[in-house]
């Protein structure tokens, strides 16, 4: 299990564990003889026969040379196994581009692009050992939250030992009873927005609560995306 280092109202911070909130079962798939199937990479289309290529090449006369024979068909190339997959940038004619500068395209909720900018570099920021994850003081109510919000992924946060039970069982009654979402953030101001991984997405985080009994449920939700009407 991972961890994470996150605060209650109190501003007691404790490190403790979080993971998936559930398990997908993988399918096994199987030949028509009983074999396990397995997955492999193989070549479908090279640079010559991508659409846009063929495009240049016949233009109008496309759709008479689809018929006549089969230019979309590397038939050297087809069909080869491929390992070892690197990624690499191609210019509009195809040849590979070097010194690439990525942006980011920021765009209003119409569709207009409003800024351009040079990618951001993130570094994670959920296990630092003197900057937990705070409770902002914002509770939004769970209804409310999820019509304002898409919640793209979601944690469980689970305690360790005795004493984080009771630190996260207390947080998770305080939510339930509440019957609300509390916004976190990070840093050392406790706004900014949560970075899960190195060069991961920053998302805003919100903790919901669940309690039965003696058990707890203590979720990290994480969005993107605030549905705004236009």
């Amino acid at each position: 299990m991972r961890k994470i280092n996150i605060s209650n109202d109190a501003k007691r911070n404790a490190e403790v564990a979080f993971g998936s909130t559930f398990h997908r079962p993988s399918p096994i798939f199987k030949t028509a003889d009983g074999r396990r199937a397995k997955s492999e990479r193989r070549v479908r289309t090279t640079l010559a026969t991508a659409d846009g290529s063929l495009i240049s090449r016949f233009a109008d006369g496309l759709a008479d040379a689809l018929i006549a024979g089969d230019p979309e068909i590397d038939m050297e190339q087809f069909g080869k196994k491929i390992e070892g997959i690197k990624r690499v940038y191609l210019t509009p004619e195809g040849k590979v581009a070097y010194g690439v500068t990525l942006s980011e395209h920021i765009y209003l909720p119409d569709g207009t692009e409003k800024e351009v900018r040079p990618e951001q570099t993130t570094e994670a920021n959920i296990a630092l050992n003197d900057v937990p994850l705070r409770w902002t003081g914002k509770l939004i109510p769970r209804k409310q939250a999820l019509r304002m919000f898409v919640f793209k992924k979601s944690y469980q946060i689970q305690h360790i030992n005795s004493l984080t039970y009771d630190f996260l069982f207390d947080m998770a009654k305080k939510l339930a009873d509440a019957d609300s979402m509390m916004l976190v953030g990070a840093g050392p101001k406790g706004v900014a927005p949560l970075v899960m991984v190195n060069g991961g997405t920053p998302y805003r985080a919100f903790l919901e609560g669940r309690v039965n009994g003696d058990k707890y449920v203590l979720i990290l939700r994480l969005t993107n995306l605030e549905l705004k009407s236009l």
